[in-house]
């Protein structure tokens, strides 16, 4: 049997980095079925509470912008000088907070994990990440504000990021590139794809969230996505045949359909209001020629897909 040719890296310089942050409960912590917006929320007050010198005024105004890892991480906008996507109204954050468990109560002792995945220049930002997780547990977290203790990070693997016992952070190169997720995607069948939505995706057609997901309209918005994080945090433009891709995907089929729409509403106190952040959960397979898409695809696992992935929402699986 011939082994399947490994396509050309159209990725050169994109690099992913994923960590179980482990937290472990000092009092009583509550919390909304999608933890990610709450962690998220926080991790940007503490955030913002740990490194700005200027106040409460908007970081677009702020002279030291170009310098300070806030606004880059958190407030992402186009760079000065961008030849490309200079327009893009909602440059995607260099980071993807997951939630490892949908559970409402942890009390105290008990710990909490949550998957926290980096991309790009972010990775060397991990530690600003770790120190404003480990202020957040002061300040406290949730209907209540429990606090919690930043106590482990470990890599997917399982080696050791950081531990409460020494604070010490240990730089382990373990980011992951494209080429290694090409080999990976080459193991996926080429006919046929199925894709598992685990938490409510919000996928946008003419500017209003679908309750419809066919093929071209998943890989429109995930290769999107991914051209904005390589673009933005990479350093690099990818390189396609986008509209060949899209005549492509066009043709693919939906075969198999279980997708059904979950409402849920989370407070956002930047915007001191409920929001409601509905979105498809539930499966789908496709069949066509998928050979071209596979890869990105597969990258799409770690980054999700859709509005809000930053907080985990549009996360999946595929088989």
């Amino acid at each position: 049997m011939q082994e399947k040719e490994t396509p050309m890296n159209p990725l050169q310089n994109f690099r992913i980095a994923r960590y179980h942050i482990i937290l472990t409960a000092l009092s009583t912590i509550s919390m909304p079925p999608y933890a990610g917006s709450t962690l998220r929320g926080g991790f940007g007050h503490a955030f913002r509470k740990m490194v700005c010198t200027q106040g409460p005024i908007d970081c677009r105004d702020c002279t030291l912008k170009t310098v300070c890892p806030y606004p880059y991480i958190f407030e992402t906008a186009p760079f000065e000088g961008a030849q490309q996507l200079r327009t893009y109204g909602d440059v995607p954050r260099p980071f993807v907070i997951d939630p490892l468990s949908t559970r409402g109560e942890y009390r105290r002792g008990e710990s909490f994990v949550f998957r926290l995945t980096l991309v790009g220049r972010a990775i060397d930002y991990l530690p600003y990440f770790l120190v404003s997780f480990r202020e957040l547990g002061k300040i406290g977290i949730g209907k209540g504000r429990g606090r919690f203790q930043l106590t482990h990070v470990q890599t997917d693997s399982g080696e050791s990021i950081y531990d409460s016992e020494t604070q010490m952070v240990h730089n382990l190169n373990n980011a992951l590139n494209f080429d290694e997720i090409q080999h990976e995607a080459a193991s996926l069948p080429t006919n046929q794809l199925t894709v598992h939505l685990l938490t409510p995706t919000r996928i946008t057609h003419k500017g209003q969230i679908t309750d419809q997901l066919p093929f071209h309209l998943f890989w429109r918005r995930l290769i999107g996505r991914i051209s904005a994080l390589a673009y933005f945090h990479c350093g690099e433009s990818l390189d396609l045949d986008f509209k060949g891709l899209i005549a492509q995907a066009e043709t693919v089929q939906a075969v198999q359909n279980s997708l059904k729409w979950k409402d849920w509403t989370r407070y956002s106190s930047r915007q001191n209001q409920k929001m409601k952040l509905g979105g498809l959960v539930g499966s789908v397979t496709y069949a066509g020629d998928l050979a071209a898409f596979l890869p990105f695809v597969a990258l799409g696992v770690f980054l999700h897909v859709g509005k809000n992935a930053t907080f985990g929402l549009g996360k999946y699986r595929i088989e």
